[in-house]
Formats: structure tokens, C-alpha cells, sequence
């Protein structure tokens, strides 16, 4: 059975050409058009593995929407995409204010959005014993599989969404390493996409707020007027 993508949508052609690219990478699509058809088809079908969001200026609020889905299905954590026209400034913010796991803009690179699901559904089919234990980053008892898109610190497995989980991977790669907001928009953002320094801005506060609950510190440098760095000699935080 293919997984299931359901796609929330006002615009049928939009839908249609959704379904069409998700058939090609071996997905099925459902369409919705509200949080309650949406949560009904989450329930009802096991196959689901993303929600994605086709959002306007004159749709539903997307905050209102996402806590909606975390707070129903708790137990069934989905990532929540959500697709946004070029030039839609309004819409990207509240979107990226709102936490959903990703962001993609109208026209939008087939491959890209393929290849993020593909890793959605591929990460969620792979058992604890089909990890590949040397393709493992370590620092500061953090542990990132690159085979099954987990984090663990301690053995206990740490939320992120998948941009975080990108920036995570590049500081991973270089620890202690200042990285501009620039060099993180190129690694991390599709080549083309516009995005804001104070885009970067956001979600590396996310990661760090992530890393920090799990580790109990801070282990993300900010450098003034720079950029980041994965730095783990920080002060303990504060509580």
C-alpha cells in the first residue's frame, strides 16, 4: 500500500497536479479542504505520512490550523508543509511563525518536494535494527543517524523539524565552526529560494530551544553581527 499525502487545498488543478507528481513518486493524495475533513482522513487512514497546506491570504488561519492537528492527534505527531505563492510575504511569515515542518514556494521545485517526502516516509519505515550505525554524526552526546533522520542525546530521541534537522547536520559537520547566515541559507534553502536573514534567525532559535531542552544548555554560539556556531563551551542555562 503507498502512503498517503493528504493535501488541503481550495484549488482542484492545484490538487491535481499534486497527486500527479506524489503518483510518479510512489505516494497516494487525498484532498481536503478544512481542518475537519483533514483530521477526519488522519484518522481514518493509518497510510498518512504528511499534511500538506496549500495557504492563501484568504484561507483559514494556519496557526489556528496547526495547533488544531497537534492538539486531536497528539499521538500522531504529522509534518505539516506548507506550499506558498512567490512574493507572498504575509503568508510565509505566518506560516513560519506557526512551526510547520517545511515551506515551499509557488511554482516549487518537483524534485525538492519528492525528495522531502521520500526521506518523510523512508525515515518512518526503518526500524531501530535497519540503522546503519556508521553513518552516524556524534558531538557533544548528540547522536544524528543520517540513515534513519533520527537525533538522540543519551539515547533519548530529540523532535526537530526537518530544517532543523538540516542546520543540525551542517554544524554537525564542522563543530565550533562560525557559520554566516549566508552559508547557512545556501546549505540548507534549495538554490533560488528567498530567504531572509531573520528567517535563519528563527529557526535556528527553534533548534536551539530544542537542543537545550534535551541537553540542559546551550550548546549554539551566536556570533555578533557573524552568524552560529555548534559550540558545547557555554554556561549551563539558567532556569
Amino acid at each position: 500500500m503507498k502512503p498517503l499525502i493528504i493535501i488541503c487545498s481550495p484549488d482542484y488543478e492545484f490538487y491535481l497536479l499534486l497527486a500527479q507528481i506524489l503518483n510518479m513518486g510512489g505516494f497516494e493524495a487525498a484532498l481536503t479542504e478544512g481542518a475537519e475533513e483533514t483530521l477526519a482522513v488522519m484518522r481514518s487512514d493509518n497510510r498518512v505520512v504528511a499534511v500538506m497546506i496549500d495557504y492563501h491570504t484568504d484561507s483559514f488561519p494556519i496557526g489556528d490550523f496547526v495547533d488544531l492537528l497537534a492538539a486531536t492527534l497528539s499521538e500522531k505527531a504529522l509534518p505539516i508543509a506548507v506550499f506558498v505563492s512567490a512574493g507572498n510575504q504575509p503568508c510565509y511569515l505566518e506560516a513560519l511563525k506557526a512551526g510547520v515542518s517545511e515551506i515551499f514556494m509557488r511554482p516549487f521545485n518537483p524534485e525538492r518536494f519528492l525528495s522531502y517526502l521520500t526521506g518523510l516516509s523512508s525515515g518512518n519505515s526503518k526500524s531501530e535494527n535497519e540503522r546503519n550505525l556508521n553513518n552516524t554524526l556524534v558531538y557533544a552526546e548528540i547522536a544524528m543517524q543520517l540513515d534513519s533522520m533520527r537525533v538522540e542525546f543519551k539515547g533519548m530521541e530529540v523532535q526537530l523539524s526537518p530544517i532543523e534537522f538540516r542546520l543540525l547536520h551542517h554544524f554537525l559537520q564542522k563543530p565550533g565552526h562560525v557559520f554566516t547566515r549566508d552559508d547557512l541559507i545556501e546549505a540548507i534553502w534549495p538554490p533560488g529560494t528567498f530567504v531572509e536573514p531573520r528567517t535563519v534567525d528563527v529557526h535556528v532559535g527553534r533548534l536551539r530551544r530544542s537542543l537545550r531542552g534535551a541537553l540542559g544548555r546551550d550548546i549554539i554560539r551566536t556570533v555578533r553581527a557573524t552568524g552560529y556556531a555548534l559550540d558545547d563551551r557555554q554556561r549551563p542555562v539558567e532556569l
